[in-house]
Formats: structure tokens, sequence, C-alpha cells
């Protein structure tokens, strides 16, 4: 007798030498069909940002990152952070002064979306990837061509056309303005409590959201470090995108993802980092002079791999809050 596996059942489905309704089959997951919708296209995506990081500008690893979150985190009503999310509505955010820096990583997302778009359609149907996927899978690619971890993630996200609101409804209040939160973008002035207030609206623990401070291993500050008088007496969006210097977080191998971030925090609070080494703002000091916080600095400090698996867990539950497919990619 010739046994009758999942996989010889699949294959006469395909050659149609079997028709047999797919809910009939030995089931593994729900929807055995959905992998090959969006796998060439998922790969396509990858494949190029990889590319334009490892053979073009390595630079701009932290700003596409970057740019993944900003369009994921930004749930603009208070009672309910599953309105908004990654959505695609980053490329109507620009104005904001929070996003100054990501005109030069969203044409370079947009170039691959359409390539993706015209590469990927068939008999008049759009590539299944929306503006929101492509975006969302560039993130976790960047980290992966920058020497971080591998990141698969869900989609079947849909695009907004219009921006998601900067201020939240209301408020949530706090017992101090730097724990209050205003903005659907995390303000650089929050202290501990807001920063652990802000990421568990978005389903993140304390260990998550501590990993994903991690990005700024390849973080830039937006700094006013040469910039012309005429825009420092205005500060238009031109200026604000062009003139200023883009400074390293940590100035050692910026474009290179590890836990180099964490360390730099410890001795930073030790008082053991030379002028220049480090440029931190108040949330990543934040999170070393809380105790609480500290252990997970702590940790991911001394085990790059620790650091590696929650900043992989951390950025698929930042993403995936508007995914719908079941399979990751």
């Amino acid at each position: 007798m010739v046994a009758v596996t999942r996989a010889t059942v699949l294959k006469a489905i395909f050659a149609g030498t079997l028709s047999t309704p797919f809910n009939s089959l030995p089931q593994k997951t729900e929807n055995e069909y959905e992998y090959s919708k969006y796998a060439s296209a998922a790969s396509f995506v990858r494949n190029e940002v990889n590319t334009i990081i490892t053979t073009k500008d390595p630079t701009l690893a932290g700003p596409i990152l970057r740019l993944a979150f900003h369009d994921a985190a930004v749930r603009s009503i208070a009672e309910d952070p599953f309105i908004g999310g990654s959505d695609g509505s980053v490329r109507f955010e620009l104005e904001w002064s929070e996003n100054r820096g990501l005109s030069k990583p969203l044409k370079v997302i947009q170039e691959i979306f359409d390539l993706q778009q015209e590469k990927f359609c068939e008999s008049q149907k759009k590539s299944p990837l929306s503006f929101a996927d492509t975006l969302a899978l560039s993130g976790s690619a960047a980290v992966q061509a920058a020497n971080g971890p591998s990141i698969l993630i869900k989609l079947g996200r849909k695009d907004v056309d219009h921006a998601d609101n900067r201020f939240l409804d209301k408020p949530i209040q706090s017992e101090t303005d730097r724990s209050t939160i205003n903005t659907s973008l995390p303000s650089a002035a929050l202290d501990s409590l807001g920063l652990r207030m802000y990421f568990k609206r978005l389903g993140l623990t304390e260990e998550e959201l501590v990993a994903l401070s991690g990005a700024h291993d390849l973080g830039r500050h937006v700094t006013l470090t040469g910039m012309p008088k005429y825009c420092l007496k205005n500060l238009t969006r031109t200026c604000l995108e062009d003139a200023p210097v883009m400074t390293p977080f940590i100035s050692k191998d910026p474009d290179n993802f590890s836990n180099r971030y964490f360390e730099t925090l410890l001795r930073w609070n030790n008082r053991e980092v030379e002028y220049g080494e480090a440029l931190f703002i108040p949330t990543d000091v934040a999170m070393v002079v809380d105790n609480g916080l500290r252990n997970n600095v702590t940790e991911y400090a001394h085990d790059e791999q620790l650091f590696f698996r929650c900043f992989r867990r951390a950025y698929q539950k930042l993403v995936e809050s508007t995914a719908t497919s079941i399979w990751r990619y």
C-alpha cells in the first residue's frame, strides 16, 4: 500500500489529477495557498533593500528602520491603540518635526514599492504588497542587512491615503509632565514611566521596549551643526531635511546592528565614555537610570543574541497589529 501524505495530495491537486476541497486536507495551517500569494514579492523587496544597504549606501539602514517605526507606532486614539499602526500614513506626515530627515529613506522605499508593483502586476491586478507591507518588510530587511537578526513578519496591510493624527485625541496623564503622553510618536523627553506607558499601549513589555530602543545603535540625530544662518532663523522643512548634519547616537560603527548601544549606555552611566563617543537623548538615559529598565539594558549588553531575539519579537509586535496574513515572510 502506498502511503498518502499531505505532500502527495497537494501535488495531485496542483497537477490537476485530483479535485479535493482544500478544507478536506489534513490541516497544519489555516491557509495553504497564502504563501505563494506573498512570497515572491516579499523576497523581491528584501533583496532590493539588502542590495541598496550592502552595496550602495549602508547609512540608509538606520533611517529605513526609523521610517518603519514611525509608520507603525502612530496610534492616535488614546483608548484604542489598535486604530492606526502600520498603514502607510507616514507618507503624509513628513511635515511633523518628529519625521525630519525621513524624506530620503521614504523616496527609496517608494521606488522599491513602485518596482515591485510593476514586476508582480498580473492581469491588471496590483501586487499583493501594499506600501505599508513594503515599508514594514524594508525595516526588517534593513536590520538584517546591517548584520542584525532575521525578522519575518506577517503581511496583508491596507494603505490609508491620509495622515494619522500627530497628537492623541486626549492626553494620557501621569504624575509629571515628562511622563504625560500627548503625541502619537514618543517624545524624546519622556522619562522611564512615560516610556513604559507609551509602549505598553502598543502591546510591548518592558523587555521589548528596551530592546526596540536598541535600534539607536543604527540611529543618527538630526543636528543643527553647520546649518546656514538663514535656516537657523527660519527652520523650514527644506532646512530640516537638507542642511543638518546627521550625528550618530554611538560614534563607533554606527551602521552595524549590535548590542554596542547597551554597552555604551552602561559605560555612560558609570561615567566611563569619552568625549564624542555617545550622544544620547533623554529617553536613552531614562532607561539606564531606572533600576528596572537598567536590568534589561545590562542583560542585552552582556548577551547580544538575547537582544536580537527580543528585538525580533518587539518589531513583529509593533508592525503586525494591522497585518492579516497567517504566515510570516
